[in-house]
């Protein structure tokens, strides 16, 4: 019978803290990753638990078993910090599950406070686009090589800190720069819509259902085949613009949030909030604007619960709608469909 490692330095979680930034920091105290000390953490004392990876929002049981008795933590505590349990009536489509963005303000507060440097649980929030202590926006992308973030945790001057992973830059905000006064004021006015949604999601489900539909249909795909671009493309002013190859993952989605960006997530919110003013969601009559957009809407799989209509049978065709919209996202656009550098189409002004 295999015996449990006991890990002789092993940091506590922070109240705020998600479980695999805690896991990255104890890692980080032996100079490995996360999961390295999983595969070895397993083979000391779990059954194929090294072949899981952690989940923040619902983790595994046997996994974060092996972790409290090797860092002698209560599970119980650390089932307590995962995002299930910090947000019981949360859906589990309005976690992002990809790249956790961060603000740089908040490392340098850890580094201030003679801390490790940690990722808050709600960054992972869908919503969440803003910092709300510092009013900042948050990043996903490296500041130094402008690439997807994905951070290591090393140790500096007694403390850990986060690196890019890619770079090996530091991840700091600079010793406190001025930001540019355009980009803090667009962050609070973000910071007031993103509040909002966090009220409706938390809220009444009636509403909570309505935003739902609102953000699917933005991002569902028009009803001209091949046209690679979501019905919020009808709401710029710009002729030939095509929806960028990062936020086309997103299209057709029934969670579109969890493939977005900070930005095209923070973009969703403006557009909800000038489509349907304050309340950011529809309600018994849709504005004119909106109504334009949402009758410009492809037949969305989601739409007849994953039935096979014609053949009346109860399979799921989500899947397959997806990979067929990703299919005519990659293809070139035809030159009739008013999706092509220096052809408008019909595609006018929607916003005031």
């Amino acid at each position: 019978m295999m015996v449990s490692a006991r890990l002789p330095v092993a940091p506590r979680p922070f109240m705020d803290e998600l479980l695999s930034s805690w896991m990255a920091r104890v890692a980080a105290r032996y100079g490995s990753e996360a999961l390295e000390l999983v595969v070895y953490l397993a083979g000391q004392g779990g059954r194929n638990a090294g072949a899981r990876q952690l989940d923040d929002v619902a983790p595994d049981m046997e996994l974060l078993s092996l972790w409290a008795k090797a860092c002698r933590v209560d599970p119980e505590l650390l089932c307590r910090r995962s995002l299930a349990s910090r947000y019981p009536d949360r859906p589990q489509d309005w976690f992002l599950t990809e790249t956790v963005p961060v603000c740089l303000a908040c490392f340098d507060a850890d580094v201030a406070g003679r801390r490790d440097a940690y990722l808050r649980g709600h960054w992972r929030l869908a919503e969440q686009v803003v910092c709300p202590p510092h009013r900042t926006m948050l990043l996903d992308r490296c500041p130094a090589c402008l690439g997807r973030l994905r951070l290591s945790f090393r140790m500096l001057n007694g403390l850990l800190r986060p690196f890019c992973r890619k770079c090996d830059a530091i991840l700091t905000g600079g010793g406190g720069e001025t930001e540019h006064p355009l980009k803090a004021d667009f962050a609070g006015g973000v910071l007031d819509l993103q509040s909002q949604i966090s009220r409706i999601v938390r809220g009444n489900p009636g509403r909570f259902d309505r935003l739902e539909h609102a953000i699917r249909t933005l991002w569902a795909p028009l009803d001209r085949d091949g046209a690679a671009r979501p019905v919020l493309a009808l709401w710029y002013d710009e002729p030939g613009w095509n929806c960028p190859y990062e936020a086309r993952a997103a299209v057709g989605r029934s969670a579109p949030l969890q493939h977005l960006s900070v930005s095209w997530r923070a973009l969703t919110l403006v557009i909800l909030h000038d489509l349907f003013g304050a309340d950011l969601e529809p309600g018994a009559v849709l504005p004119e604007a909106a109504l334009v957009l949402f009758r410009r809407a492809a037949p969305l799989p989601w739409l007849t619960d994953g039935r096979d209509l014609p053949n009346g049978k109860g399979k799921r065709t989500i899947d397959a709608g997806v990979e067929r919209i990703h299919r005519l996202s990659k293809r070139p656009v035809h030159r009739l469909n008013g999706n092509f550098e220096g052809e408008r189409g019909d595609f006018g002004r929607i916003h005031p």
